[in-house]
């Protein structure tokens, strides 16, 4: 079985990937100016897909570009806080990741923890996507969240 490819950190990616993922986001920019937030793109390129996002930490900027780029994408998206789910009672971060992996196509995760994002990626068998963690941010970086997701799901 192939390796999923997860975006955890940003400094882990080619120069030549990084180019390729803000060339999109500036194509996808473009081709949407205009458009009402809600319009699909023509491509759709995450239709049928689904998005888990799991807040450990509150944000509104990540969790409403993300939603907004799955819907732009033609996918969904599920959103919980680790209050909603049993990993806030006690269960695993592994045991997270094993069950949402049969349950959506990719997970972004806003975490206290960069060490339980790199745990749960371990074990994923589908994209992992940092969404902030104690050690890295690589969602600031200056970029939309569309490219990520795209890369994450191709």
């Amino acid at each position: 079985m192939t390796q999923p490819r997860h975006f955890i950190d940003l400094w882990k990616l080619d120069g030549a990937t990084l180019r390729l993922m803000l060339d999109d986001a500036q194509a996808r920019k473009t081709a949407r100016k205009g458009w009402p937030q809600g319009k699909v793109d023509a491509d759709a390129p995450a239709k049928d897909r689904v998005l888990s996002m799991i807040f450990q930490k509150n944000s509104t900027r990540t969790r409403f570009s993300f939603d907004a780029a799955m819907r732009q994408l033609g996918g969904s998206a599920i959103i919980s806080t680790s209050n909603d789910m049993q990993l806030g009672r006690g269960e695993t971060i592994e045991d997270t990741a094993k069950v949402l992996s049969r349950m959506v196509d990719a997970v972004m995760i806003r975490a206290n923890s960069h060490a339980d994002v790199e745990r749960f990626a371990q074990v994923s068998t589908v994209p992992v996507i940092n969404g902030l963690t104690d050690k890295s941010h690589p969602m600031s970086a200056p970029a939309s969240s569309t490219p990520r997701l795209c890369w994450a799901l191709s």
